[in-house]
């Protein structure tokens, strides 16, 4: 049996990293910066080598959540404007324009919640106002202890505030009944957290950067997840409109073109699959390709996919409780849209039978709360994870297809041996840098089904 670990000195260790890149087939290494509270700064990761050749066969797909298979990042950017908006103490258009496009939006979307907390407290820290932090926490803590039932938020914004010196806070025997009582909603979560401020305020001290990174980024948490919240009660129709000023949708989508990606790939659609056509040509430029080819491929990968279906695993850098809500909420919608499917009535009610837990069918569910933060994307943790939950031999990570919107992820994808990475650039993150992905599809999944053949071979069954 192999030894748990060597010892060696730096040049004898890049000798030996040179000739396990060589031995993975691996031409590139991904130089991954570490979380700044890690003592190693970097991490290197040999990248499994390119698929750009078409396939005769996948064993698995791995997609992202935020972004890729869902619009949720629109969501998440309004609550990281929200948060910054909040330790500033700059709530108004006048007083602060918002997040920019050009300068902050490449490094808020596809790392870590932490990883973009840490990069807008770096980048607006000299606008951080002490006291409207200090209040902001304390709304949140309040919230999150009296709303939330995730457990794993709950022990980390416990630990946080022990951390920022709020110990007799959490001790403290009315603070702990009103959490516990229910009464906390997002309406009086300030009020009440003000109770407290008088009488701990002059506790709340950051004493280190990871303390201060952690505590901005409860406010996010709060947010978003206070805003899921309302989705789930069904209001995301009214948020669309009134966060995002995008009436007449719903708050949280599948990305156009997943549902019918969904079931295809699991062999749903089968025979039915060439009656997809129109739905996914209404995502494309006209005439980028005719209905009746568009029909073709429908065909041969609707044969293709229900003699031998495809591993599905979702993989995301968000936390259990965002991940189940918005895979509920989407799913819902994807109910809905099945209903209108021109396809017979059995392959229809099939398909939402399919559709009506998420849970079950995925191959593979990979979230944030299975690793840790310093562990999350550009590391290749979450997608080796979603590998061995679907059960895929390191022999046929070559035959699997990854399916990202950010650079992060791309890299993610390929440190985890999934060298068949494509990026699929949405409207936030088309500035982004994908140097590493095998494939770019700008044309999302309407493109990748019916421009790309799902990149297997022409004909492939």
């Amino acid at each position: 049996m192999d030894k748990l670990a060597r010892y060696l000195s730096p040049a004898d260790a890049a000798a030996l990293m040179q000739q396990n890149a060589s031995d993975l087939g691996s031409t590139e290494v991904a130089v991954v910066r570490n979380l700044e509270y890690v003592f190693t700064p970097v991490e290197y990761y040999p990248l499994a080598p390119r698929v750009t050749e078409p396939l005769d066969g996948i064993a698995a797909f791995a997609v992202d959540m935020d972004g890729t298979s869902t619009t949720t990042e629109p969501l998440a950017v309004h609550s990281l404007e929200y948060m910054v908006r909040r330790f500033t103490n700059r709530m108004t258009k006048e007083q602060w324009s918002g997040l920019d496009h050009e300068k902050d939006y490449p490094y808020i979307i596809g790392n870590s919640n932490f990883r973009h907390t840490e990069f807008l407290v770096g980048r607006y820290e000299g606008l951080l106002d002490p006291a409207a932090l200090r209040d902001a926490f304390f709304e949140s803590l309040a919230w999150t202890l009296g709303c939330m039932d995730d457990r794993h938020r709950r022990k980390d914004i416990k630990l946080d505030a022990a951390n920022c010196g709020l110990g007799a806070l959490l001790a403290d025997g009315e603070f702990k009944r009103i959490t516990s009582s229910g009464e906390v909603s997002s309406e009086n979560a300030a009020g009440i957290s003000q109770r407290f401020v008088g009488r701990f305020g002059r506790l709340f001290d950051a004493p280190n950067r990871s303390a201060l990174i952690s505590a901005v980024l409860d406010i996010y948490y709060y947010r978003y997840h206070s805003i899921l919240r309302l989705v789930e009660r069904g209001e995301g129709n009214r948020l669309s409109e009134e966060l995002l000023g995008e009436p007449g949708r719903h708050l949280v989508e599948p990305m156009p073109g997943y549902a019918v990606f969904l079931a295809l790939v699991k062999g749903l659609l089968g025979d039915d699959a060439p009656a997809m056509a129109p739905e996914l040509l209404k995502h494309l430029p006209a005439g980028a390709i005719s209905e009746a080819d568009a029909r073709v491929v429908l065909s041969v990968l609707g044969k293709r996919f229900e003699a031998e279906p495809a591993r599905v695993g979702l993989v995301t850098a968000s936390i259990a409780y965002e991940t189940h809500a918005t895979i509920k909420a989407i799913f819902d919608v994807m109910r809905e849209e099945v209903v209108a499917w021109p396809i017979p009535e059995a392959k229809r009610d099939s398909i939402i039978s399919a559709f009506s837990d998420y849970a079950a069918f995925y191959d593979g569910f990979v979230c944030a709360t299975d690793a840790s933060e310093a562990r999350l994307k550009p590391h290749r943790d979450l997608y080796a994870i979603a590998l061995y939950q679907m059960s895929i031999p390191r022999e046929d990570y070559a035959r699997c297809i990854g399916l990202e919107d950010s650079e992060p992820g791309i890299i993610s994808l390929r440190a985890a041996g999934v060298g068949c990475a494509v990026a699929l650039p949405n409207h936030d993150t088309g500035r982004q840098n994908y140097q590493a992905a095998a494939h770019i599809v700008h044309g999302g999944l309407p493109e990748f089904i019916l421009l790309r053949n799902l990149l297997l071979v022409k004909g492939a069954r």
